[in-house]
């Protein structure tokens, strides 16, 4: 099986100088496009009705998509088509296919310090503990940041907000699978590891999941310490997509977690389906559970239930020694937080239950 090009390789960097050709929707859009264009004292042709050929030379793209990022709707730039040719490069009907929406050629120009963080292969992962009742590291979340150019750690949040929107959340979740499996090498990590992934950013696990056990076999780590959890689960909205993935990775020998159980209808939903190794408490439940009677009742049946089917929990968010004690009484069999351990660059030797 061929590995998926969309997780292997970054688009291609917008050239210098060449042609914008722009498909906008209705009239109202061509009127704004063209006012722009008047602005920036940019000439254009239409080659065809309602299709505008812009050339650009350098930093001219930068402006257009800055402006049409102002000017034009959410909407507009989603339905909006476009793509780029080369100056000498003859128009063909074969260029109809790569075409993409304008908002993404416009997230992705206004996002290059991210392409340029993912083509440098500026990721590290962080490590937060898993403890057990007793204290007993179970395992650790690895945990993606960013380096900035100067060395700042940039959040993964933003990461991801930014990935979204540019069309580069396929590459970005692969490189986060890799570089979670080396750095975990790199640091010697014995216990279990839990590596976060998004189900939208595998078309077929077959393909796209290579390189991530690729790199899993090259460092020598066994499949059985390896916990691949679902982020998100809350917008899945193909069931059966998802457990074609989390199949692939029980065929496979891995565990597989259903994080942020209780943030939402569809994570309970899943959980019947799916039948996770592992499930992980919103931390918003987690949160003053010991002295807020409906979380503590909520949290309870989840406990409860999680036992009843056999599926190991994990409370997260622990930031209190009250939280911890209501934890402990009711049969969480996992705890992850604050309080037991933050995320830091070197994986954590032991916990403090008493912190």
């Amino acid at each position: 099986m061929t590995k998926c090009a969309r997780c292997e390789r970054l688009p291609e960097s917008a050239p210098a100088a060449g042609r914008l050709f722009l498909v906008p929707p209705i009239a109202p859009t061509c009127a704004i496009i063209e006012d722009v264009l008047e602005r920036l004292s940019l000439e254009y042709t239409t080659p065809f009705p309602q299709v505008y050929e812009i050339p650009f030379g350098e930093g001219d793209l930068r402006r257009l998509c800055e402006e049409y990022g102002e000017t034009i709707s959410a909407l507009e730039q989603a339905d909006t088509k476009c793509f780029i040719l080369p100056r000498d490069e003859a128009l063909s009907v074969a260029h109809l296919a790569t075409m993409e929406p304008l908002r993404v050629l416009v997230a992705r120009i206004r996002a290059g310090w991210l392409t340029d963080m993912l083509a440098q292969k500026r990721l590290t992962s962080w490590f937060q503990p898993i403890a057990d009742k007793e204290g007993v590291i179970h395992g650790h979340e690895c945990l993606m940041r960013g380096i900035g150019l100067d060395g700042a750690i940039i959040s993964p949040i933003a990461i991801y907000n930014v990935a979204r929107q540019s069309d580069l959340l396929f590459f970005l979740d692969c490189a986060c699978r890799i570089n979670a499996v080396r750095c975990a090498a790199e640091h010697g990590v014995a216990s279990r590891l839990f590596i976060n992934f998004v189900p939208a950013s595998i078309y077929r696990p077959e393909a796209c999941l290579q390189s991530t056990f690729q790199a899993i076999s090259d460092v020598g780590l066994q499949p059985e310490n390896i916990v691949f959890e679902v982020v998100e689960s809350e917008t899945v909205r193909d069931t059966e997509h998802l457990l074609r993935v989390l199949s692939f990775y029980r065929d496979h020998g891995f565990k597989v977690a259903l994080d942020d159980l209780g943030a939402g209808y569809s994570s309970l939903n899943l959980l019947s389906r799916l039948q996770p190794d592992y499930i992980k408490l919103d931390m918003a439940l987690v949160r003053d559970v010991d002295v807020d009677p409906y979380k503590a009742n909520i949290t309870e049946n989840l406990l409860n239930m999680a036992q009843k089917l056999g599926v190991r929990s994990v409370a997260e968010g622990v930031e209190t020694q009250g939280e911890l004690r209501w934890l402990l009484e009711h049969g969480a069999d996992l705890l992850q937080g604050f309080l037991l351990g933050r995320p830091a660059p070197e994986p954590a030797a032991s916990v403090n239950m008493s912190a």
